[in-house]
């Protein structure tokens, strides 16, 4: 008796659990409880990249001065080489820059939502985070009616939404105002494919004009929005009637779209060029199908399993274990393709779903992999897990014939239904709070030992800055807190792991970096491996001159010599070191003698 009444519970639950996922009114509900979620965002602050936006839309401190619009402030380096250089002599960007470099990126629609945000707001992070939040909640929303749509008014599709509002994958994105720009493309690009699907589907000739639209509007969020064709072709290519031209006639009008924005997005200046993170795949197409080999597996074993796409990255990029981290993500791309052959041999729509996924990968490997990117790939993969869920355990269930084969497929849907069901909201809050790791960890890398004296009145010299783009930040934040900013700030080397320093003279330093410069990822940011330095070059800077002499076995500067106007113990230089994970002030060595610096503790290594 007591077994048919937990049977009968058990029943109950399940009926309740269904009942839930087909409820009306879920989308909201999701809304509600994704946006709940990510509510520990509020408390991140201003972080990375914000501090660049607050000085640009506030037209407050040197850097304002080299954009020309507040709703521009995606245009870190436009590829001048007199602005570039006034930045690296002020110190914005290290010796080593590219002068050619370009990193400008189009997106205004994003760019308005934050200057609202300093019309409206200007000292509260907190409500700039609600803005977020909202954004998110918008996007849950519609991709769970998105799923509706296509899937039906079923517990699956219930599910899929479900799973879709949870997946912690998007905490970076939420956490990170500067990353705001994910969201609205994302949004934009779900509407343009409802509308295009009711237009195909149901007639709904509004449709036809609406789907371009929005896709216009996810390229303005975001060059990220492009993503939204991977299932616009999938679309047209699975879930379409009718004849190929016709089918194909569907995507001319957003492809016209594409043509119209790249063209004017290349004529106002915008692209990359010599940035060590990001390629053009259109100016670029070898590289980037080489990033696309690298980077698409560990998106694909980001979203579905772990570890987060960005330690695949970090491991790959720092410790050169390529090779085994590229085998292990390609193992479980491989292993999930297996588990859902099933599926995609019986279902059309599963069919989707994955070429929509495959296809969504291929434009975010144009940078480094991050789960931050991986809105688009989430639809499909969330769309599929929930189909999968539906059929090992419902009615109408697609297991294999083998036993063995049938326990090891169920056995790892169960370590998925851990990681996306039970782990993903867990993680979410915690991602969404510390978009970048822990407090302590960020505020580590930023140059806080410039207490006492006329720092206003000296050039700042960094001996060994272990990520030289916190020093971007720190220059910004300075004069946002109405500090006192030196009048140059100089990044003589990398600090990772240790640097040699010789002084031939009263004036100059030779400095040899253990691996050579340009070694380690996070300093390819401001020159890539496309525009080497070359021996004997000189770079001169208000007050000081840098001289590559001498290069690695593969072009990098092995060492560089340091010339200063002054000696290098005039009171017009305030030196500065990294060591066991802080600053601390430094002083030169004396003439002839040779010291060398080690980081110590480093928590990007250890």
């Amino acid at each position: 008796m007591k077994h048919d009444d937990d049977r009968n519970s058990g029943g109950i639950f399940l009926r309740c659990i269904r009942a839930a996922l087909t409820h009306k009114y879920l989308p909201i509900m999701l809304a509600i409880l994704a946006m709940a979620l990510t509510l520990p965002s509020l408390s991140v602050g201003w972080i990375m990249d914000d501090h660049i936006h607050r000085g640009i839309i506030l037209s407050e401190g040197s850097i304002s001065e080299f954009v020309d619009s507040p709703l521009d402030i995606f245009r870190f380096m436009d590829g001048d080489p007199e602005r570039t250089a006034a930045l690296m002599d002020l110190g914005f960007l290290p010796w080593w820059t590219f002068k050619g470099i370009k990193g400008a990126f189009w997106r205004p629609l994003t760019a308005l939502t934050h200057w609202l945000d300093y019309q409206i707001w200007p000292e509260s992070p907190v409500l700039m985070h609600a803005q977020s939040i909202l954004w998110f909640g918008m996007l849950i929303a519609s991709v769970a009616l998105l799923y509706r749509r296509f899937i039906g008014l079923t517990w699956i599709a219930g599910l899929a939404g479900l799973l879709f509002a949870i997946d912690d994958t998007h905490g970076i994105a939420v956490g990170l105002l500067c990353n705001r720009n994910a969201l609205l493309a994302t949004l934009f690009g779900v509407l343009a494919l409802l509308a295009h699907d009711r237009w195909r589907r149901d007639g709904w000739g509004a449709g036809a004009a609406l789907g371009p639209i929005f896709l216009a509007a996810a390229l303005l969020s975001a060059e990220f929005g492009i993503g939204i064709l991977a299932y616009l072709l999938a679309y047209a290519f699975i879930l379409d009637r009718g004849a190929w031209g016709r089918r194909l006639a569907t995507l001319l009008p957003y492809a016209a779209v594409v043509l119209v924005w790249r063209i004017t997005w290349t004529q106002l200046g915008y692209g990359v060029e010599g940035v060590g993170w990001y390629v053009d795949p259109i100016n670029d197409p070898a590289r980037f199908a080489g990033s696309a080999l690298k980077y698409a597996p560990m998106l694909l074993t980001g979203q579905w399993f772990f570890p987060p796409s960005e330690i695949g990255t970090f491991i790959t990029l720092t410790f050169r274990h390529g090779t085994t981290v590229w085998l292990y993500t390609l193992g479980i791309v491989l292993l999930v393709a297996a588990i859902l052959l099933p599926q995609l041999r019986r279902s059309r729509l599963a069919r989707f779903w994955a070429l929509g996924m495959v296809l969504a990968v291929v434009p975010i490997c144009a940078t480094l992999a991050w789960d931050r990117l991986l809105f688009f790939v989430g639809i499909g993969a969330m769309g599929l897990l929930a189909q999968l869920l539906g059929d090992l355990f419902g009615a109408s269930a697609l297991r294999p014939r083998n036993r063995i084969l049938r326990l090891a497929g169920i056995s790892f849907v169960l370590v998925l239904v851990l990681v996306h069901m039970i782990m993903a909201p867990i993680l979410l809050p915690l991602r969404a709070a510390y978009p970048i790791g822990p407090r302590s960890f960020d505020k580590d890398y930023y140059a806080q030992c410039l207490a006492g004296g006329a720092v206003e009145k000296q050039d700042l010299i960094i001996v060994n800055q272990p990520v030289p783009l916190y020093t971007v930040w720190l220059l910004c934040m300075r004069e946002l807190n109405g500090q006192p900013v030196p009048r140059h700030t100089r990044v003589l080397a990398p600090g990772i792991p240790s640097v040699s320093i010789n002084r031939p003279d009263a004036r100059t330093l030779v400095i040899r970096p253990q691996n050579g410069y340009l070694y380690w990822w996070f300093n390819q940011l401001f020159r890539d491996k496309n525009h080497p330095m070359v021996l004997g070059e000189r770079v001169e800077l208000t007050g000081m001159t840098a001289i590559v002499t001498e290069l690695t076995e593969d072009g990098r500067p092995a060492e560089a010599l340091f010339r200063f106007a002054v000696p290098l113990e005039d009171s017009s230089l305030r030196w500065i070191k990294w060591k066991d994970g802080r600053f601390e002030p430094f002083v030169p060595p004396a003439i002839g003698e040779t010291i060398e610096l080690r980081c110590g503790h480093l928590p990007l290594l250890n």
